[in-house]
């Protein structure tokens, strides 16, 4: 790979092609579909891109191109007060600045109940098991917790369900009342006021989907989620989600493809992820990425 900077000299829509002019000769870059639809607003003549790109040249419909491979800077030249609309250096060191918080960390995972085979029309899923690691300002582990939730909608679960979460129907049964675990939530986020660590969106949605389905508050606005996948596909610049195993992977040689679904397990997974992640940003570690 090789960085490439100059004077945004055209753009190629229909092609997804870009022309920068450097040292007064124009050569093109081609970029995936994603890539140019989140930055095709910045394209315009005369704009300043920063960008990396495989060294190799191709032939792409009757143009010599060479492939994209990230968008690091784009800036408006305005003498010496340049206006910058792009810069990856600035997103890495507020992602830095944010794992980096003196503060608490509860990291969590739910399983949900998934609908049947058929007949799944009126179905909707329900929290059916839990499981967080609370550790404190350095790291240190507090308390880990699992337990089975009750369903109310639905309270015989699908053979979907036990299927792929390897799950039994007297567990879930004979777990706790979704109420006692808001509470207990609640009581957690008051004693310690965490920063909430997720895999993905999921499960913060199905959270405020459990509350409302129980009639109570949603949790209080100061309680902050952080969206673990969502920092490593900015701050790797990743084009589609990253599974939570294959995410461990990138740190760490053991395999964990033959675990199981558990909420517990998941949750110690994504805190060493954390972990390990936290390094990356600090420059201890280096992690190398292929989209």
């Amino acid at each position: 790979m090789e960085k490439v900077y100059g004077i945004m000299h055209g753009v190629v829509e229909v092609k997804r092609l870009i022309a920068i002019k450097q040292n007064k000769r124009v050569k093109y870059y081609y970029m995936s579909k994603g890539m140019f639809k989140n930055f095709m607003m910045y394209f315009q003549y005369g704009m300043y891109v920063f960008i990396t790109v495989n060294k190799k040249p191709r032939m792409y419909r009757g143009y010599l191109v060479q492939n994209i491979v990230s968008i690091d800077k784009v800036l408006s030249p305005n003498k010496n007060n340049p206006k910058v609309y792009y810069d990856i250096s600035i997103i890495k060191t507020g992602v830095k600045s944010l794992v980096n918080k003196n503060r608490n960390k509860l990291f969590i995972d739910f399983e949900m109940s998934m609908p049947p085979y058929t007949n799944y029309k009126s179905f909707q899923s329900e929290i059916i098991q839990v499981g967080y690691v609370l550790v404190d300002k350095l790291g240190n582990e507090i308390e880990r917790y699992s337990s089975y939730i009750k369903p109310k909608l639905f309270p015989q679960i699908s053979k979907r369900t036990v299927k792929f979460l390897h799950i039994e129907q007297c567990s879930v049964s004979g777990g706790i009342d979704y109420l006692d675990f808001y509470y207990k939530f609640r009581k957690l986020n008051n004693e310690y006021s965490p920063m909430i660590f997720v895999w993905g969106k999921n499960d913060q949605l199905e959270l405020n989907k459990m509350n409302k389905i129980h009639r109570v508050k949603k949790f209080n606005r100061n309680v902050q989620f952080v969206d673990l996948l969502n920092l490593h596909k900015i701050y790797y610049r990743l084009r589609n989600d990253i599974g939570l195993f294959n995410a461990y992977n990138l740190y760490s040689d053991k395999d964990l493809s033959t675990q199981k679904h558990d909420a517990l397990e998941d949750a110690a997974v994504t805190k060493e992820i954390f972990v390990n992640f936290k390094r990356v940003c600090n420059n201890f570690m280096q992690v190398t990425i292929k989209n």
